[in-house]
């Protein structure tokens, strides 16, 4: 969000500048600040949604990958506010629905801790995972 309000000044900024140089600030300078605000602003919403969702689907991938069960719902929560603030560590809690020997659990795994290393992403207790799983 700082990001957005940082560009927005930006770019009013720029448009100061371009009205004191022109002595005036015609109706196109206008549509194309318009533009570049809800453009720039879209482009922002959009990584952020894709951000939300890098750990999620890395943690299903490697829950159906080790455990050999499929995910079918899941649900994330970010925990570094409350317990770590941190760029290279994150503490995740998952709750998710897991379909397991023709049966439906609901699971939560909390205090999933992944850490990050140059370009990788490491689970680092994913092998000793607290589940606490009851039948749907």
């Amino acid at each position: 969000m700082q990001i957005i309000i940082a560009i927005a000044i930006l770019i009013v900024a720029l448009t100061l500048i371009l009205y004191k140089v022109n002595n005036k600030f015609e109706k196109k300078e206008f549509i194309i600040l318009l533009t570049i605000i809800v453009i720039s602003s879209i482009a922002y919403m959009f990584y952020e949604k894709t951000q939300e969702e890098f750990f999620p689907k890395m943690f299903k991938e490697k829950y159906s990958k080790e455990k050999s069960a499929t995910i079918e719902g899941l649900k994330a929560e970010l925990l570094n506010n409350k317990v770590v603030s941190s760029k290279t560590k994150f503490v995740y809690k998952f709750t998710y629905l897991v379909k397991k020997e023709n049966k439906e659990f609901l699971c939560t795994a909390s205090d999933v801790e992944i850490n990050k290393i140059e370009d990788n992403y490491i689970f680092t207790n994913f092998s000793d995972l607290k589940e606490e799983c009851i039948l749907k």
